[in-house]
């Protein structure tokens, strides 16, 4: 993630000069013994200056900056050792390959022809194959054109490519492999730069570095959605469940207190809602990471009148991190973007079954707080052989920790049973 461009920058040239004019007019000047700074004869405007510049300074950093380092295994993989590494790094690829590249140049033969084979070679696997393209090149260099070979195979295979908006460069030379591993250095794809080039590139094993790359490229302007919310490249979330699927709930959630119980005495709808959506959305996915469209998940939940889409991100990326934070159901990363990457947490103990049609979106938002948690609790009960309408409500009551009153009103909507 680079650094904004703000204030902050300017600061060493532009704002000490005119604070050093300034004091010198009271007789002293500014820290250092620079052309720019002289020793200051008052520890108290030193101070002042200092204080001052920090001010300025520090919000540019603190927005940007990243966070923290990320936990990873490193290897060097510099010159020619970039083409073997990367050739065996795409042939063991399992489910995604993304990368967002300067320039590729595929020729008819060469290395860089034979790499974009390997992308078919993978594609043929199954592994979804996405780049992002830069389309701003050189003044000599003409742009890529994807209706030449290799480049048309991979798109005919399913390949997504997205181009980069014409009016800004992009200067990456970046793969991720299976949201794990990551390469990254200055080499682009042409046969110079693999074959005689001095290059340097490394190979980090990092799934947390993996994401924060994966979330930086839904920021990045592509080619005629510069002014749309819609992006070919965003994830379609939230999508009903297959006929007859089911869903594999932890029983925890509704034994231990902490988590169904607490956000249910807490009258947290939105929270449990939140946690469902994510529930299933990793059912359908297959994986226990993906990325979560903000606005989406604002839509589901409810968007008050005349909010901007600013505001339904801010809802969403509030609920993720309740989630997150006080339930610790999930892990979510977020980029000031339109998505966030969620890593459901794993419980432990058993698991229910649950109907797939409970986890539909709308009826989700239409039913109550209470209609919900009656219904994981009439599910739980079954997968222990037992009959919701066999057990007193004040028992029911006392086991899950809500209220009689609650209960009945959850059975009334659900119909008397669900």
């Amino acid at each position: 993630m680079t650094r904004r461009r703000g204030l902050c920058p300017k600061i060493p040239k532009a704002y000490p000069l005119k604070l050093n004019k300034l004091l010198r007019k009271n007789g002293t000047v500014p820290f250092g013994d620079s052309p720019y700074f002289s020793p200051l004869k008052s520890n108290r405007l030193r101070t002042v200056s200092l204080l001052i510049v920090l001010a300025l300074c520090l919000p540019a950093f603190a927005t940007d900056q990243p966070s923290e380092f990320r936990p990873a295994k490193v290897r060097d993989i510099s010159d020619r050792s970039y083409e073997p590494a990367v050739i065996q790094l795409l042939d063991s690829a399992k489910e995604s390959i993304v990368m967002s590249m300067y320039l590729i140049k595929a020729d008819e033969s060469g290395p860089v022809y034979l790499l974009v084979k390997d992308l078919e070679e993978a594609l043929d696997r199954g592994v979804s194959v996405e780049i992002y393209l830069n389309t701003h090149p050189m003044p000599d260099m003409p742009p890529v054109d994807l209706t030449t070979q290799p480049f048309k195979t991979i798109i005919d295979k399913g390949a997504k490519i997205y181009k980069f908006t014409p009016n800004v460069r992009m200067h990456d030379k970046l793969i991720i492999v299976d949201n794990r591993y990551v390469v990254d250095g200055s080499v682009n794809w042409s046969v110079s730069a693999i074959k005689s080039n001095y290059e340097s590139a490394v190979l980090i094993d990092s799934p947390e570095l993996a994401k924060d790359k994966l979330i930086r490229l839904r920021n990045f302007p592509l080619e005629g959605h510069e002014k749309k919310d819609e992006r070919p490249d965003r994830p379609e979330a939230f999508k009903p469940l297959p006929a007859g699927a089911m869903v594999e709930v932890p029983s925890e959630l509704m034994n231990n207190r902490s988590y169904m119980p607490a956000m249910h005495a807490s009258s947290a709808d939105q929270d449990m809602t939140t946690y469902l959506l994510l529930s299933a959305e990793s059912v359908r996915t297959g994986k226990r990471e993906f990325f979560v469209p903000l606005e989406e998940l604002s839509a589901i939940l409810g968007v008050r009148p005349k909010w901007t889409t600013t505001e339904m991100r801010q809802q969403a990326m509030g609920e993720l991190r309740t989630l997150d934070a006080r339930y610790k159901l999930i892990d979510a990363n977020f980029s000031h973007s339109k998505d966030a990457w969620v890593k459901m947490r794993e419980l432990p103990g058993e698991t229910f079954k649950v109907s797939g049609d409970f986890f539909d979106p709308e009826r989700l938002a239409r039913m109550s707080l209470s209609a919900k948690f009656v219904y994981l609790m009439k599910a739980l009960l079954e997968s222990e052989g037992k009959s919701i309408g066999s057990i007193r409500v004040s028992d029911l009551a006392r086991r899950f920790g809500v209220s009689r009153s609650s209960i009945r009103a959850g059975l009334k909507e659900l119909g008397g049973g669900g």
